[in-house]
């Protein structure tokens, strides 16, 4: 047995000259590849070109004359009774059975594909089975999975052997005291914080961007959810921004992989926003191209540092659970990705067709929907050792609440459970500032223009408190000024500046050491 199926791919192409326009439905996505044999090639590529040429009306004529025109393939076509076998497609073509037939093509090409890559399917289609009886229920159960079910099938053989190496990957048990010797002298010389944010105040509130956990923040329509998260990925993913007060570039302390997936904006509107936060030059003064000389030359170093930067966008217009997650894995094994920015949690038409078909048809609430996405998103965390931070927009509630929380998430309130941080940001409310002036009236700060209520806040001390800031949404760039408790009496928290080294500094920074040590111990014995 080979690994085609010439009846549904009979069916597909007679389909296609009946209705070219099928090419055309995005549920669609066939290619030369599904088409193994040269004889169906041709007949495939001479229907794509005529389409492409908004050609609507098909028959063995139009067909016949296109692949005259190249003698080899022409030869090849008529070998095989090209005409008489495009006349009998047409005839026999079910257009209802379309879809049946086309996911038939797609999974033998999936078998296909997988058996190049060098995987091992002959538990879900051995070809070489001889035995009537093996055949024939190898192939009721073949017919009865889906594209999905084949990929779910690999995954899981491809996780079995992941865990088998990999121990930390899935769970596992050990008696409570293994390795806590070890933890404290690692906690003593490094201690249990992540990469920094723009933050400072905030890097010291969450300890960090932390590997395997996931941080959420959530704010109403034009706070700047989207802003504020750009900042934090390209702060990790360049090594430097200008600063204008000093009039000079500044190192930012790292250089990590980082990516960025935005639903909704454009790649254009991704990139201007990052080159505003890294040269600190107004987003408006560079899409009017109105920036000085001086502004135009630190913009064009920006951009050099960008472009050198471990930093990436992708664009998921249209997204379910499995984009997302096959996404990230490819930026996380192709790129080493380490920290990953979702633009914001929301339903989308293919999410919600995901997981109507994951519950055999049952209806979801909206909530359902999002607490399952926020779900899958904390395992990828773990299942890849990525750090994730994403957004949520806020109900209409929260103009006239005291401390924001979880109370205020739209859609689903149950995703906080699943976070490892949470904060939502806000504009302050006349009763905010007010609360606040005799803190202004000191003439150290600045008056905040936005308020991050931390709620959520695992492994941290600080819980229940306000990070006051002046955010600057045309840099994407964010101002500590102070901090206060819930009933706005100030907190002294203090600004945390991490640093992170490659493997090579660190190696250069430990023999500096050392020397220094020996250094230093052979004056004190002189």
């Amino acid at each position: 047995m080979s690994l085609t199926d010439k009846r549904s791919i009979f069916q597909v192409l007679g389909c296609l000259i009946k209705n070219p326009r099928l090419l055309k439905e995005t549920q669609y996505n066939l290619n030369k590849d599904d088409f193994p044999e040269q004889f169906h090639k041709l007949i495939f590529a001479a229907i794509t070109n005529l389409c492409a040429d908004e050609v609507e009306d098909l028959d063995y004529i139009m067909i016949d004359s296109f692949l005259s025109n190249y003698d080899v393939q022409y030869k090849i076509f008529n070998d095989n009774n090209g005409i008489d076998y495009i006349i009998e497609a047409t005839e026999a073509a079910s257009l209802r059975n379309f879809n049946f037939n086309y996911n038939r093509v797609k999974k033998f090409t999936l078998l296909r594909t997988l058996e190049s890559s060098g995987f091992d399917i002959r538990d879900i289609y051995d070809k070489d089975l001889v035995d009537p009886k093996e055949h024939e229920a190898m192939q009721e159960k073949f017919d009865a999975m889906s594209l999905e079910d084949i990929t779910k099938e690999i995954d899981r053989k491809f996780l079995k052997i992941k865990e088998s190496f990999l121990q930390e990957y899935g769970s596992h048990g050990q008696q409570a005291g293994k390795g806590m010797k070890d933890l404290k002298k690692e906690l003593r010389k490094a201690p249990a914080l992540g990469a920094p944010l723009v933050s400072k105040i905030l890097t010291t509130i969450a300890r960090g961007a932390r590997l395997k956990k996931l941080y959420m923040r959530s704010a109403p329509t034009g706070v700047g959810k989207t802003r504020f998260s750009l900042g934090d990925a390209t702060n990790l993913a360049v090594d430097k921004i200008y600063d204008w007060n000093k009039e000079e570039w500044v190192s930012n302390g790292t250089k990590e992989p980082a990516l960025f997936v935005t639903t909704e904006l454009e790649m254009d509107e991704i990139q201007t926003m990052m080159i505003s936060f890294v040269s600190g030059v107004n987003e408006d003064t560079i899409l009017d191209g109105t920036y000085t000389d001086e502004e135009e030359k630190v913009i064009d170093e920006a951009i050099d540092i960008i472009e050198k930067s471990p930093l990436w966008i992708e664009h998921l217009p249209d997204f379910d659970i499995n984009d997302v997650e096959r996404k990230i894995e490819d930026y996380v094994l192709n790129h080493g990705v380490k920290f990953v920015f979702f633009d914001y949690i929301h339903t989308s038409l293919k999410l919600l067709a995901q997981l109507a078909q994951e519950s055999k048809g049952m209806k979801l609430r909206e909530d359902n929907v999002l607490l399952m996405f926020v779900d899958r998103l904390k395992q990828l965390c773990n299942r890849l050792g990525v750090f994730i931070f994403t957004a949520t927009q806020v109900s209409g509630d929260f103009k006239n609440v005291k401390d924001a929380d979880q109370s205020l998430l739209r859609g689903a309130k149950a995703m906080a459970d699943k976070i490892d941080f949470g904060v939502i940001a806000r504009v302050p409310a006349k009763a905010d500032l007010e609360s606040i002036k005799d803190i202004l009236k000191s003439g150290f700060y600045k008056e905040p223009n936005v308020v991050f209520d931390i709620y959520k806040n695992r492994r941290g001390k600080f819980v229940r408190v306000k990070l006051w800031s002046y955010a600057d949404l045309g840099t994407c760039r964010t101002e500590d000024l102070f901090v206060t408790n819930s009933d706005y009496e100030p907190l002294p928290v203090e600004a945390t500046i991490i640093e992170l080294f490659d493997e090579e500094e660190i190696v250069e920074i430990e023999e500096t050491n050392e020397e220094d040590t020996k250094n230093a111990t052979n004056e004190l014995n002189f």
